[in-house]
């Protein structure tokens, strides 16, 4: 049950940090127009990078840590404050590369230099992460406080984009209230903090120990990180318009809410697998990545189906009729939510519990540069569409890679038990949703009824193949570890 209601708190905090702008995205791109959204987008996957050198690998290592000793109040102050320090350290020379990359790459590129307003603005992203604590929070399997704390802070910055967001020349303002409100967000986490923990001696702490591991799961999160941001990044340079990254980035953000959805699984278990594979109960471990898989594919196959049959009209009223073309990438990029949901199980669930760090790490790094390969000749012939496919295939062989690296410790057959009936369930969908679309104009009101013949035909479909997770939802059995 502890588990369950931590997955609704880490979906709904996951939600969060995106659902806010998905709000406000339909006035922006009438309001900022594709001008606008695209130096946003650009501008911000340029300080992403400098953000993860800031925030290291310390989200997952620090959660991990966390649980490993949960039960030792001094050691997980003790424990915090260490990585938290190396966090201090890591944001200092993120900001210090940052300022420097904008003095330097303004002199040295056009596009930089004619952005570099806009490049200011972003450093509040930096410093963001460097008061992200909410890996803490994630160790003791508490989602509840940074779900409320962020709700109102999102809430603020939501209402206060309508307020002063008026006109396409509002992007800064735009950027500094989308920056800002990271900032506060993750600040607000510290308080619950103040009377639980003093400040140590730097004498006391043992930074050493933890320098390795950290680098290490570094080095997946950056590798991450560059091929979700990096074709943002490489649209501009390539085709020579800034727009290009503003479609592609609101197809991104479509997919991201899908995937908040699927991934929280991964997030919420990581600390439950820590403390099992302490124990050394590894059977509970299995049957737990087992749920974990089948609950994944149940939720991710539908919406995949679900956002390619009715992205591309619904972006018509949604973002605008000059939005058109994000439909078209939204198509091809709703495989990841299915990829990226299996991976994050394999990923959260077993190879980083169980500290089989390189594995991890060679899966997302041979993601990433298969990526960067592909980008840069799929980007040239096909633009916005090239970068989409280029990242589906990179998805793929990032689960495909961490799956056969696991066949001996779970036959790869024993993960997709259920998943054809979930596939089947979500042709039968497609299509009936598809009918609907062909025979109905474009408005909001078809969009509504055509999710819900969706959702109907879906779990119609499900009970009469009698899915697994129909019958462990009936007897209570689902996410038992």
């Amino acid at each position: 049950m502890q588990v369950a209601k931590n997955y609704l708190y880490n979906a709904a905090y996951q939600l969060l940090n995106i659902i806010a702008p998905i709000i406000t995205l339909p006035y922006l791109a009438r309001v900022l127009g594709k001008e606008g959204v695209g130096i946003a987008s650009w501008t911000n996957s340029l300080v992403t990078y400098f953000l993860l050198i800031a925030s290291l690998g310390i989200v997952t290592y620090g959660s991990r840590e966390i649980a490993y000793v949960r039960d030792d109040e001094n050691l997980i102050q003790k424990k915090f404050w260490e990585i938290q320090t190396i966090h201090f350290i890591a944001g200092i020379v993120a900001v210090v590369l940052y300022v420097s990359f904008i003095y330097t790459g303004g002199a040295l590129n056009h596009r930089i230099h004619q952005n570099e307003l806009f490049l200011w603005y972003q450093i509040w992203v930096i410093f963001s992460g460097i008061f992200d604590i909410s890996w803490y929070f994630i160790g003791l399997e508490d989602f509840k406080k940074t779900v409320l704390r962020n709700m109102m802070i999102k809430l603020a910055m939501t209402i206060l984009i309508f307020v002063v967001v008026k006109t396409s020349n509002d992007i800064g303002s735009y950027i500094l209230l989308l920056a800002l409100s990271q900032v506060f967000g993750n600040l607000s986490m510290w308080f619950y903090l103040i009377k639980k923990f003093h400040l140590p001696k730097l004498s006391e702490l043992n930074l050493t120990t933890h320098w390795h591991p950290i680098f290490m799961m570094f080095l997946p999160t950056i590798a991450t990180q560059i091929y979700l941001q990096l074709n943002k990044t490489m649209l501009p340079f390539i085709t020579g318009s800034t727009p290009s990254s503003g479609i592609y980035d609101n197809a991104d953000k479509i997919i991201k809410v899908c995937l908040a959805l699927v991934t929280s699984v991964g997030m919420v278990m990581l600390p439950r697998m820590s403390a099992h594979y302490a124990a050394g109960e590894h059977a509970k471990m299995k049957k737990a990545i087992h749920s974990s898989m089948d609950f994944v594919s149940a939720i991710a196959v539908p919406l995949a189906f679900g956002i390619a049959a009715v992205g591309p009209t619904a972006m018509l009223w949604f973002l605008g009729k000059s939005w058109g073309d994000v439909g078209s990438a939204l198509v091809l990029l709703t495989p990841i939510i299915v990829f990226i949901g299996w991976s994050n199980v394999i990923g959260n669930q077993f190879l980083i519990p169980t500290k089989r760090l390189s594995e991890y790490t060679w899966s997302v790094t041979f993601g990433a540069i298969l990526n960067i390969c592909l980008n840069f000749f799929m980007i040239y012939l096909w633009g916005v569409e090239g970068a989409a496919i280029a990242t589906t295939i990179s998805e793929f062989a990032v689960i495909a890679y961490q799956l056969f690296v696991t066949r001996h410790d779970m036959p790869i057959g024993q993960h997709f038990v259920g998943l054809w009936r979930y596939a089947l369930a979500g042709l039968v969908m497609y299509a009936s949703v598809t009918f609907f679309v062909d025979s109905h104009g474009v408005g909001i009101k078809n969009t509504l009824l055509e999710a819900a013949i969706g959702l109907f035909v879906y779990l119609l479909t499900l009970v009469v193949l009698r899915a697994p997770i129909l019958v462990k939802l009936a007897h209570r059995d689902f996410f038992r570890s």
